[in-house]
């Protein structure tokens, strides 16, 4: 495959002695799987919860995109919605503030800032459940 005379150029201009030929996409193995911001997000925030003792029978979270910010990075937030209400996950909605400033230090540490947004956590609870006592067990 051979590159475009732009390409071309640019390669030229900063200095490049030879040109790079890439192989036919068809040859190139790799076994690394390319992930979106929004799914690395999500594995974080995850593992934050998992490691308090939260799974997929209790709550599940949902990362996506909400918008752009003015410097016109990508704003994510992280949609917690409580599939099962038992007393741990009552326990959790009030020590919230703590779990939050824990997964914030968490993605503040990552690099994901230097190329996103993050807007929080959000939380929705199972649709027609007005008082939570009334799924506990």
């Amino acid at each position: 495959m051979r590159m475009n005379a732009l390409t071309q150029g640019v390669i030229k201009h900063l200095g490049f002695k030879s040109e790079v030929k890439m192989q036919p996409e068809d040859t190139i193995d790799s076994e690394i799987t390319p992930t979106s911001i929004s799914d690395d997000y999500q594995e974080l925030i995850k593992e934050c919860f998992e490691a308090l003792g939260f799974g997929s029978t209790q709550i599940r979270l949902v990362v996506r995109s909400v918008g752009l910010n003015p410097a016109g990075l990508e704003i994510y937030a992280a949609f917690v919605k409580v599939v099962r209400w038992d007393p741990s996950v009552m326990d959790m909605l009030s020590k919230m503030p703590a779990i939050e400033k824990k997964i914030d230090r968490r993605v503040r540490q990552s690099s994901m800032l230097r190329y996103s947004a993050f807007a929080g956590l959000w939380f929705r609870s199972p649709a027609g459940v007005d008082d939570p006592s009334e799924t506990m067990h």
